[in-house]
């Protein structure tokens, strides 16, 4: 009886080993960091992707900062200082950047969730959802993230 009983408990502690292995993310330790988006989905439209090639010729971006605590913020940047303070003077309440959450799931999955409102209402990057499961691929400084829209390429900002 005593032999049968750790024999099972053998088996379920390799079974649990086994699907703690089996759940890591790909992501861990690469997510986190600031990324610009350098290139929109498939299924962008056209006045939005007309919208992005002007700010870009302005030399304005569009970032997604993942933090370590689970935190995730979008928002608008430049490398020009004073283009910085001109975009939040005249910003809605000058406000440049919206914060929303993420938890990394297993492999290359990664659920965002907690959009702000206001990027809902305008479609935002992921549609008019609060929460959106996507797939991130990493590749030293460059970032495939995948949903029904296409792929959204970004570089990490050093």
């Amino acid at each position: 009886m005593v032999l049968a009983s750790r024999k099972l408990a053998l088996v379920l502690l390799a079974g649990f080993v086994l699907l703690a292995t089996g759940c890591g993310s790909n992501n861990k330790g690469k997510i986190e960091g600031k990324w610009k988006i350098t290139g929109f989905p498939e299924k962008t439209t056209a006045s939005t992707k007309a919208d992005m090639t002007k700010m870009s010729e302005a030399g304005m971006y569009i970032y997604l900062e993942f933090k370590a605590d689970g935190g995730l913020a979008f928002g608008l940047g430049t490398d020009k200082p004073e283009l910085l303070q001109l975009l939040k003077a005249s910003a809605p309440n000058q406000k440049i950047t919206w914060d929303a959450k993420y938890k990394l799931s297993s492999g290359d999955g990664v659920e965002i969730s907690d959009m702000p409102k206001d990027m809902q209402a305008g479609g935002g990057l992921f549609g008019q959802k609060d929460r959106a499961r996507v797939k991130v691929k990493i590749t030293g400084d460059q970032m495939a993230l995948t949903d029904e829209q296409g792929v959204t390429t970004l570089t990490k900002i050093p």
